[in-house]
């Protein structure tokens, strides 16, 4: 099930892991780790065989065009890499690739022993929801923890608890095992506006990792993610200029959404109706019509 590559030594290495799909709206929690595996340089240790753990019925390969007549043929992986730290006290191991389809508690299993073995005593997991959220507000973060002292930390953090209650993912599987084997283990996750769907968000990517690098005491580099973020921004109210009445929508979202108000840590994908806002369904509807120019233009980029 899990192809070892490689032996490395470690510094108090610390585990991140996001998974591509249920738990990663506007590709937020992913979009960290991708991310950092372009800021930093790593190794590749290890790799769930794909064979083993997903159906390509639901996580279907992928094919990219490499010129005429040349397709190349990609298939989902679900990989460990190494990011060696100099400038901190940890060194990162990254486990990123899209959420498993099968075999949940075998490949959890799998990934506690290869944590043991690289000697992980800690590990965060992100992830990413939609809600009724405005892309102009500080972005909603929420945090939760089985172990007493991760869990008063990310209090510190202004990180709130979470109530949610319902139908859960593999990060959620992979960090209750972990903790069961007796490595710490917490959750971020965070909202991103369910009204730009199907666009990358690096405003929430940056939120994320910056509540990472509180809870690490690291400094992991986020200015290109910052400005990614603020030129996300300024292209969504550029597009919204000509529409007073979405315009109007939004701003009224930010005025009904405190900057430290607590988010719900796992639902679904889709955000829940809002009793506050009667007409939103239509004005979302029409929002994502209206912004569908966006997601082609970075589509293309």
């Amino acid at each position: 099930m899990l192809q070892v590559h490689r032996e490395m030594e470690l510094r108090q290495p610390v585990l991140l892991c996001a998974f591509t799909g249920w738990s990663d709206a506007a590709s937020g929690a992913s979009g960290v780790l991708n991310y950092l595996l372009m800021k930093w340089p790593g190794s590749e240790l290890a790799s769930f065989d794909p064979e083993v753990i997903y159906s390509y019925t639901i996580t279907r390969p992928s094919v990219r065009l490499r010129g005429p007549g040349q397709r190349e043929l990609r298939w989902p992986a679900l990989t460990w890499t190494a990011l060696p730290l100099p400038h901190a006290a940890c060194d990162l191991v990254i486990l990123l690739g899209p959420e498993p389809d099968l075999r949940w508690q075998g490949c959890a299993q799998a990934a506690v022993g290869l944590a043991r073995r690289l000697g992980v005593e800690r590990a965060v997991g992100l992830g990413c929801f939609y809600a009724l959220v405005a892309h102009t507000a500080p972005v909603p973060l929420v945090g939760t923890s089985p172990d007493r002292a991760l869990r008063a930390t990310l209090a510190q953090l202004g990180l709130g608890e979470t109530a949610y209650q319902g139908p859960t993912g593999f990060l959620t599987a992979l960090l209750d095992a972990l903790h069961r084997a007796g490595i710490a283990s917490a959750s971020i996750w965070g909202a991103a506006p369910s009204y730009l769907p199907g666009i990358p968000n690096p405003k929430v990517s940056a939120a994320l990792l910056g509540a990472v690098e509180r809870l690490l005491q690291v400094d992991l580099g986020r200015t290109e993610l910052d400005i990614a973020a603020r030129d996300l921004e300024r292209r969504i109210d550029e597009a919204l200029r000509e529409r007073p009445d979405l315009r109007a929508f939004v701003e009224r979202l930010r005025a009904g959404q405190p900057g430290t108000s607590p988010a719900p840590a796992e639902p679904p994908s889709e955000a829940a109706p809002s009793e506050d806002l009667p007409s939103a369904d239509a004005v979302l509807k029409d929002l994502e019509e209206y912004l569908r120019r966006l997601r082609r233009s970075q589509e293309d980029q």
